[in-house]
């Protein structure tokens, strides 16, 4: 058997198309402090060893075919009511484990919000 030579998933790249106003959105909805941005990338902390960075693509359509990530909670009924009362669009509950509803970003994202 081939020795496994990859050690982990580095960084998130989701695409937006407009840096300035997704950055803002983030950071209302979900408190993610910036680290650091340039003309065309940010970087948002969500916890350690996890590169959450959005990247602007000024010509960006999303596709609603699948979520690229799952944002893990503690309480997924809690951040569904708190994502809610911010306007955020979220869906039914996802059938199955573990809980999981799906939400979209400002960019038409979809991403999924699942309880761990």
């Amino acid at each position: 058997m081939a020795e496994k030579f990859v050690e982990r998933i580095d960084a998130v790249f989701l695409p937006v198309k407009n840096l300035q106003e997704s950055i803002k959105w983030y950071q209302k909805v979900f408190h993610f402090r910036l680290l650091w941005k340039n003309e065309r990338m940010a970087r948002l902390e969500i916890a350690n060893n996890c590169g959450f960075h959005l990247v602007e693509v000024t010509k960006y359509e999303p596709s609603n075919q699948y979520t690229p990530f799952n944002f893990v909670v503690k309480d997924a009924e809690e951040v569904r009511e708190k994502l809610n009362e911010k306007n955020v669009t979220v869906s039914g509950w996802r059938h199955g484990e573990p809980k999981r509803f799906d939400m979209t970003d400002i960019n038409n994202n979809p991403i999924s919000v699942i309880q761990i």
